[in-house]
């Protein structure tokens, strides 16, 4: 056998040697990091603030950047349409759910964790709703403003560690995150 059919069968040997391994190893790993990843992006315990950061913004009057801040955070599988009122500086996202269906410890992260990222993220906007099909929660600027002390504003939790610290740690502690939802949330029975 010559030299160069040799060279030709050990290329090809590599070659079908790193197909099996891209198949039958890197491809499916891949799948199952992705599927955990965006599994942990729907629970706000472990959401990753990083890819909502890109949606702040000084004026809650852009729709699109609205939408996909929502769609960057936790229960973003959910269906849902938006309404904008920007001379109230107010914002509606109905959900195609029953917010009765939910676990009634991840509604209330979900109320603390989304309204907290949508006041953080939108400079201007003063009040937003979570109107489900059976019940709807409004929650004001002014009050998370106090909830969370913040002298400066709401935007210095901008900041990746900031967030985990001041928010999302948070969220382990049960009483922290009922009170919360107690004391600013409005909550009223759906139309």
């Amino acid at each position: 056998m010559s030299r160069k059919n040799m060279l030709i069968i050990v290329l090809l040997l590599i070659g079908i040697g790193g197909m099996i391994a891209l198949e039958g190893y890197i491809k499916p790993r891949a799948h199952a990091q992705a599927i955990q990843y965006e599994a942990e992006q729907n629970d706000p315990m472990t959401h990753d603030i990083r890819n909502s950061l890109s949606f702040a913004s000084p004026y809650m009057g852009n729709a699109g950047n609205f939408i996909n801040l929502n769609a960057s955070l936790p229960l973003r599988e959910i269906g849902r349409t938006f309404q904008l009122y920007p001379e109230e500086q107010m914002a509606e996202l109905r959900f195609q759910a029953v917010a009765g269906a939910l676990k009634e410890e991840k509604l209330k992260e979900f109320l603390l964790y989304n309204s907290t990222a949508n006041f953080v993220m939108i400079d201007n906007l003063e009040k937003l709703i979570f109107a489900f099909e059976d019940q709807v929660f409004s929650i004001s600027r002014d009050k998370v403003e106090t909830w969370y002390g913040s002298t400066e504003s709401l935007a210095s939790l901008r900041d990746a560690k900031t967030w985990k610290t001041e928010v999302q740690s948070r969220l382990q502690d049960a009483e922290y995150v009922s009170d919360y939802v107690e004391k600013l949330v409005e909550q009223q029975e759906a139309l």
